[in-house]
């Protein structure tokens, strides 16, 4: 179940960059709010290994990977809602506080994985089997809708459909008619929400079941835009 709510504003010629006629003209911005629960959630994370040889992290690194992908199976998780990043290796150097040179302690790689979640009662599960394979760095969880085109677009038209009620009720107390659009300037707007970071919560949870409570309840979808009406 989706709400929607519509945020109305009025802005003078003068406090935008949108072009304006020279004739008698009113500027409203539109903006609408839809906030629904997400049915999908994307996980982020890094699995690392440090060794002494190159090889030895890469190999590492994939035999984790590949025991990941196999825990996920056994949920149902298949490869294709699975994208996994090639190796990064880069030596790791350790800094004595004395100012000595630093000392090459050995090779770190990593591999950045991403695991797309369809059912989010899963999520718990999912980040369990992640622990048991002593990857601690899981980096954020994101949520979002499968739907979320069609989920832009209501909010865009929403928040055109605001801009011109706004404008009819000004202009209705003003005595005035309002006339045609004369332009639209629109503001395309960012993420649908901010990710939840579960870096620490992973390492503090270790052992522990992660539960429900990880599921956001609820995402937005908001948009806004600004419409110049000719005023008759």
């Amino acid at each position: 179940m989706s709400t929607l709510s519509l945020l109305p504003l009025l802005l003078s010629s003068t406090a935008v960059a949108i072009a304006v006629p020279d004739q008698p003209h009113l500027v409203t911005q539109g903006q609408s709010e839809i906030r629904v629960a997400p049915d999908m959630a994307t996980l982020s994370v890094a699995v690392t290994a440090l060794k002494p040889e190159s090889r030895l992290a890469k190999e590492e690194v994939d035999t984790r990977v590949a025991a990941l992908f196999s825990r996920l199976a056994s949920l149902g998780i298949g490869k294709e809602d699975i994208d996994s990043g090639n190796v990064i290796i880069r030596p790791d150097y350790s800094y004595p506080k004395n100012g000595d040179a630093p000392r090459l302690v050995g090779y770190q790689a990593e591999r950045q994985i991403s695991v797309r979640l369809y059912d989010l009662e899963l999520l718990s599960q999912t980040l369990n089997k992640i622990l048991e394979q002593g990857i601690q760095n899981i980096q954020q969880v994101s949520y979002d809708r499968r739907d979320a085109d069609e989920l832009r677009r209501e909010a865009r038209l929403a928040a055109l459909t605001n801009a011109r009620e706004l404008a009819e009720e000004l202009v209705q107390g003003a005595g005035r008619k309002l006339g045609d659009v004369y332009a639209i300037e629109y503001h395309p707007q960012g993420p649908t929400a901010p990710p939840r970071h579960l870096g620490v919560m992973a390492k503090m949870a270790s052992n522990e079941a992660l539960d429900a409570s990880y599921v956001q309840n609820e995402i937005q979808f908001t948009d806004r835009v600004q419409v110049v009406f000719n005023l008759d």
